[in-house]
């Protein structure tokens, strides 16, 4: 009977030791997973940022092209600047609210 508990405690322990070496593996896993989505977020974020500066130089270079003066374009031009002065002006106007 005493051989038996023995054999019992000995397959808990052998079992009990699998699991804590499985738990301190998927611990170390769940370590270097959330490093790795710190890096990725960081990266996300700076691809976000280049994106906005990208789509900011690409309206600047598109203004810049509306604003190139020719003898048909000069009206366009000034329609364009006029429209651009009014977007500012509700733009202030606003921050002054």
């Amino acid at each position: 009977m005493t051989n038996r508990y023995e054999e019992l405690i000995h397959a808990f322990e052998i079992k009990l030791r699998k699991l804590i070496s499985e738990y301190l593996f998927l611990k170390e896993q769940n370590s270097l997973m959330k490093a790795e989505l710190d890096r990725k977020q960081t990266d996300l974020m700076h691809a976000h940022q280049e994106i906005l500066v990208l789509r900011k130089n690409y309206d600047h270079l598109r203004i810049a092209r509306n604003l190139e003066v020719s003898d048909t374009g000069k009206t366009e031009s000034r329609q364009q600047i006029t429209k651009m002065v009014r977007e500012i002006d509700k733009c202030l106007a606003l921050l002054d609210e």
